[in-house]
């Protein structure tokens, strides 16, 4: 089971964006996935990231953290579904808020 809720995640980034104004990046890896991925949340909008070299980054926008989570994404990945497979997770902006440590 994934360490944190989406909905936990979910309020630490609108806090980020709604309150301190970050545009803030959060990493996180599945247990059966090789790839690193990263949600952004911006002003108007989010995404979904595949990391990596220049070759294997994806990207794709949404307008809201609750249509990112149901889409399916790059690798098949549907988050609704495969939330519970998230092994780790990091996010350097919400430790700088003091959001976690």
């Amino acid at each position: 089971m994934a360490k944190y809720t989406f909905e936990e995640i979910k309020t630490l980034l609108l806090k980020s964006i709604n309150e301190e104004y970050i545009e803030a990046e959060l990493r996180f890896v599945f247990k059966d996935k090789s790839d690193e991925y990263m949600i952004i949340i911006y002003d108007d909008m989010c995404s979904l990231q595949r990391c990596g070299n220049i070759e294997r980054q994806t990207v794709a926008y949404y307008k809201t953290l609750d249509e990112l989570y149901v889409a399916e994404q790059v690798d098949t990945i549907i988050l609704a579904r495969d939330w519970d497979n998230i092994i780790e997770f990091d996010c350097a902006d919400f430790e700088m808020s003091g959001y976690r440590e």
